[in-house]
């Protein structure tokens, strides 16, 4: 691999990188935002709650008392029926209308309150099974929210030791950039060298032709001679 790929390589593996610390950063903000929305509407049911109990709490006081002074009405009544029956003839059908009637708002009244604890209670059973169900829902968040920071703290260890790794590729191309540049220097000035060695040689051949072609000229005039 040229250090013009290696370097390119470094830049795509920056770039994921820079890419998966933003999808982190998004999936964190998301993860508060549920997070908080649901806190949110776990606040809201637990106030409602509290509210319908209260509420409920006061419908069965009121109607426990209002149940007790009928109770008491009758009560004087069936007294003063008693009292005054060795006294007086007795009832007349209307007398006897009255108290059917108030036996039967008594009855009814009565049928009334059970209906009302009944319907109580099964409020306060739907309003607990909500309160757990909102409990468990908060402890799943809980358990995804530690699941998810850990997997960001993995991921952002990760992609440090990456970027590490990135850092030291890069000082290693760096440092093999400047020892190729010295190499090439090097290269340069011994080239330079063996040509200016090179034209010392062919200096140093022309003499020596020179030389030879006069000596074979030498020899040539003394042959003659």
């Amino acid at each position: 691999m040229t250090p013009a790929e290696r370097e390119e390589a470094l830049e795509r593996r920056e770039e994921n990188a820079a890419l998966l610390q933003a999808k982190l950063e998004r999936d964190r903000v998301a993860l508060e935002a549920e997070i908080a929305a649901s806190s949110a509407a776990s606040k809201a049911a637990f106030s409602i709650t509290r509210a319908l109990q209260a509420d409920a709490a006061k419908k069965i006081k009121d109607l426990e008392a209002e149940c007790a002074q009928l109770e008491g009405k009758l009560g004087r009544l069936k007294g003063d029926v008693a009292k005054a029956t060795p006294e007086v003839p007795p009832e007349s059908p209307s007398e006897k209308a009255a108290v059917a009637a108030m036996k039967a708002q008594v009855e009814r009244d009565r049928a009334a309150l059970d209906s009302e604890r009944a319907a109580v209670a099964d409020t306060q059973a739907k309003l607990r099974t909500e309160a757990k169900a909102l409990a468990d829902l908060r402890a799943k968040l809980v358990t995804i929210r530690s699941e998810i920071e850990a997997g960001v703290k993995v991921r952002e260890a990760e992609v440090h030791r990456k970027e590490q790794a990135l850092e030291a590729e890069r000082t290693k191309l760096q440092a093999s950039a400047g020892a190729l540049a010295r190499t090439e220097a090097q290269l340069s000035e011994q080239r330079s060298k063996m040509e200016g060695q090179l034209a010392a040689l062919a200096a140093k051949e022309a003499m020596y032709e020179e030389r030879h072609r006069q000596l074979q000229e030498n020899m040539k005039n003394f042959v003659r001679t």
